[in-house]
């Protein structure tokens, strides 16, 4: 221990600052790739259903002389309603796929808690840069930090 009461090994506060910042900077990435994965997955939701309605609507309503005078318009010999139906269960497939996908990953959860974290490292950051804070509750909030944002995982 140093006279001062601290480790030697300690970090300095420019280490610190140094960490605080490039934490928050993997935070901040973490929070834009997975927020453009969320809207992307909302998004594939929200079209495929629109696509699967709009497939298997005007044979609903259109019933049997529909489907009769597409086939004679697309020149099948094969009923064109199963072409529709075939294309809207895709469809439907894509938007439970996604959807599930969304779910496992936690996407909406994760999110938030990587922004309330990107805050709390942003207050820490002024709270050093000021020297508002002792060294060691600087470096105990950090850690807090770190345990909290364990869940995210490098980007590339």
């Amino acid at each position: 221990m140093t006279p001062g009461g601290e480790y030697k090994g300690a970090m300095t506060s420019a280490e610190l600052l140094s960490r605080v910042h490039a934490k928050r900077v993997e935070v901040e990435k973490y929070v834009q790739v997975n927020a453009r994965r969320r809207r992307l997955l909302v998004n594939l939701v929200l079209v495929a259903g629109a696509v699967a309605a709009l497939l298997t609507t005007p044979f609903a309503a259109g019933g049997k002389p529909f489907a009769d005078w597409l086939q004679q318009v697309l020149h099948t010999s094969s009923p064109s309603w199963r072409l529709f139906c075939l294309l809207a269960a895709l469809c439907s497939m894509a938007c439970v796929v996604a959807t599930q996908m969304q779910k496992a990953h936690g996407y909406d959860e994760h999110i938030v808690r990587a922004q309330e974290l990107r805050a709390t490292l942003e207050g820490l950051e002024l709270s050093i840069t000021s020297e508002s804070v002792t060294q060691r509750k600087a470096t105990g909030e950090f850690m807090k930090c770190l345990e909290s944002g364990s869940f995210i995982e490098p980007t590339r």
